[in-house]
């Protein structure tokens, strides 16, 4: 074998669908053909073994939790696929195995096909179809191996297409620790191909990397590119070219009026409702600039955090997509001035007498923010936007709403829901105003820890859709209203108040002044509302907070939830360590049987025993141990993964002893004791306490036996049974 000639070729596919949006059902459908199609070109009939998924996709992924939801192979273990829910993205990663994988026992993709890249590209074509797939995108990776992966050579061994880029094979980069190219050139497409070659010892890592650990997580790789793909399809929205029509469209009626302004009189008349419309809408795609701002700068950060260094393409693409937005807030935030400078100048027998009506439905829509967001640390402000997703949808429920069918646009600490026409301002105003009230008490109640406080707008009247998100003077108030000072005033006023909220003139005449039942006069106070040109009275409620109350029956009050459940292994001292220093900070742990007994079934499925455990408390817990880890006894580390799976950000994971790594726990801070020393166990325990009052329990460490480090001694170098 030459040092160039490549060994054990394979493909992975990742490939990513939105879950939201108007391209999601779209997606969501071709992913389903593309599962059938498995099934019936390859056929891939049979459940991934010992991965304990479904065979058959959901039907409504966005309902399931995060993590893998399903997969199939053929009898041979010659295909995999695998669909997973990241957030607010629907993964599907597929993978094509090499013949000489079947003669080894490792963790990684599947038994032998033959024979490489070419074979497996057109059986990859035939599987995708020729149908609109409503994908954000996706990426093609082609693994192999060489005994100079620097002197691989790739050119012939990888499929040409119509769009390769100009000398790939001549831009060698790398990737982790392998030899990397990007075929596809540089750009926001959507569609990519990556071609990644290992040193011949390099078999388990490089899989590891790209396709499993021998679990069903997303890999690195995987992460990685989702990631990517998400910025990328941010850049050909912005790059679709509806803002630099509008941008002209307004701009034009600018220079036309200011040329009537000079020649002293309008001749035809002017149209002022389009005028506004542009305005509105200009005024809409500023929001939305700046929140598709707050997304790339996320997309960045979560790349950053999959590989150490991004790949130049991508590099390249956040360069170009940061300076965009921030150039084009810029222009439309003086272009969107001079058009209201001018439009105040425009007399009142320029318009026309008549003007038709903008094709728009009455609705009603709310906007929320977060209360001191920004001054939380990172992991706090992610756990805030899982709790306030959580609150959005609650609320919506509680109007009687699924939440895909109001219209949302995301921020970092908050975000805009429009509520469908068929549900009436009477109705909604309440719900929402109380129905928040509710929410709040409730979840701070359970987050001791972390207290959120919401500022609440609420408004209806006419809403139209822009070319990035709402249009329309509706959307502009709820967002003036929101960002105004008075709002943050009124907050800083009620320090005791969970919600405080202003609603515009025209809802609260709509409901409160027809005296709708609900709401009541006395609930709201005027104010005067002033932001910019914006200069509009408002009403302002903060559910009784801060006002003189009539007697009334005080609530039970929420019950201290200090039971925690415990996933645990066989060994018995490290267990007993970490149950004594619970039950020392004043809680009550739990191990699996007895989880099992809240379950009300004899014999349960794991998945049951999971859910039941994180009901009981605001987190669980769990221990590894080199039993565990080293695969002695793997159980524990099956209900882990279930675990982080399905409630990764309620999941607290202590690892004691020199353990080997576990690949699902990369990036994740655990706790782990590291050493033997009085001071490694000292710090050891002052880290579970802290990780558990972030998680929201209400430990009591008031007297010093929690910090006895001495229940914890001789544990670490302890050799697994």
């Amino acid at each position: 074998m030459t040092t160039s000639e490549l060994v054990e070729q394979e493909l992975v596919a990742h490939l990513y669908a939105p879950l939201d949006g108007p391209d999601a059902a779209t997606a969501l459908r071709w992913i389903g053909r593309f599962w059938e199609r498995c099934r019936t070109q390859l056929g891939m009939t049979d459940p991934i073994l010992g991965a304990d998924l479904a065979a058959g996709l959901p039907a409504d992924p966005a309902a399931e939790p995060e993590g893998a939801l399903a997969g199939l192979q053929d009898p041979a273990v010659r295909f995999q696929v695998i669909a997973r829910r990241e957030h607010d993205v629907l993964n599907l990663s597929f993978a094509i195995a090499s013949p000489a994988a079947v003669v080894r026992d490792r963790p990684r993709i599947g038994a032998a096909v033959p024979p490489g890249w070419h074979e497996y590209t057109r059986w990859w074509d035939k599987l995708g179809g020729a149908e609109p797939s409503g994908l954000l995108g996706g990426a093609l990776v082609y693994l192999a191996k060489a005994a100079d992966p620097a002197a691989a050579e790739v050119r012939a061994a990888v499929p040409s297409r119509p769009d390769d880029g100009a000398g790939w094979w001549s831009r060698r980069g790398a990737l982790d620790d392998f030899a990397a190219w990007e075929t596809t050139p540089a750009g926001s497409r959507p569609d990519r191909r990556l071609v990644l070659i290992g040193a011949m010892d390099q078999d388990e890592p490089l899989s590891r990397f790209a396709w499993s650990d021998g679990g069903t997580a997303l890999p690195p790789l995987g992460r990685y590119l989702m990631h990517a793909t998400k910025l990328r399809y941010q850049a050909r929205v912005l790059d679709a070219g509806q803002l630099r029509q509008l941008r002209s469209r307004l701009t034009g009626r600018v220079a036309e009026i200011r040329d009537r302004l000079r020649a002293g009189g309008p001749g035809e008349p002017v149209d002022l409702a389009a005028f506004a419309a542009d305005e509105a809408e200009l005024a809409a795609a500023l929001g939305g600039l700046r929140r598709m701002r707050q997304s790339v700068r996320i997309a960045r950060a979560n790349m950053d955090r999959s590989l150490p260094v991004p790949l130049p393409a991508d590099a390249e693409v956040a360069e170009w997509l940061t300076g965009r937005i921030d150039d084009d807030v810029e222009y439309l935030d003086a272009t969107r001035e001079e058009a209201e400078r001018v439009e105040k100048l425009v007399p009142a027998q320029w318009a026309p007498d008549t003007a038709a009506k903008p094709d728009v439905e009455y609705r009603v829509g709310f906007g929320i923010d977060v209360v001191d967001y920004s001054s939380r640390s990172a992991p706090r402000r992610r756990e805030v936007q899982r709790r306030v997703a959580g609150l959005v949808e609650q609320v919506i429920t509680g109007l009687g709403l699924p939440l895909h069918d109001t219209d949302r646009q995301d921020a970092g600490d908050g975000m805009m829901v429009v509520l469908p026409a068929s549900v009436p301002a009477h109705l909604a105003l309440p719900k929402l105003l109380h129905g928040w009230r509710a929410a709040m008490r409730a979840d701070n109640a359970a987050h001791p820890a972390d207290r959120i406080r919401l500022r609440l707008s609420v408004g209806s009247g006419p809403f139209a859709v822009a070319a990035i998100g709402f249009s329309d003077n509706t959307i502009i108030s709820i967002g003036r209203l929101l960002d105004s000072s008075a709002l943050r005033e009124a907050v800083a006023a009620h320090p005791d108040a969970d919600v405080v909220a202003l609603v515009t003139d025209r809802t609260h005449e709509d409901v409160v002044g027809e005296g709708y039942d609900g709401l009541t006069e006395d609930e709201f106070r005027s104010v005067d509302v002033r932001v910019k040109t914006f200069d509009r009275k408002a009403w302002l409620w903060t559910g009784g907070a801060g006002r003189p109350a009539a007697p009334a029956v005080v609530a039970e009050p929420e019950p201290v939830r200090r039971e925690i459940f415990v996933v645990h292994g066989r060994d018995t001292p490290a267990s007993a360590a970490v149950f004594g220093l619970l039950r020392s900070l004043d809680l009550r742990p739990l191990d699996w049987e007895e989880v099992v007994g809240r379950t009300g079934k004899p014999t349960p499925y794991r998945e049951e025993v999971v859910r039941a455990g994180f009901a009981i408390g605001p987190a669980s817990l769990v221990l590894l141990t080199p039993d565990d880890v080293n695969g002695t006894h793997p159980d524990t580390l099956i209900r882990a993964g279930r675990a982080l799976a399905l409630y990764p950000d309620q999941t607290i994971v202590v690892q004691i002893g020199a353990a080997g790594r576990v690949t699902e726990l990369d990036g994740r801070e655990i706790v782990r004791l590291d050493g033997d020393s009085r001071a490694d166990r000292e710090v050891f325990v002052q880290r579970v306490a802290q990780r558990l009052r972030i998680a929201g329990f209400p430990i009591d460490t008031s007297g010093a036996d929690w910090l006895d480090p001495a229940r914890f001694a001789g544990l670490w170098g302890k050799s697994p049974t």
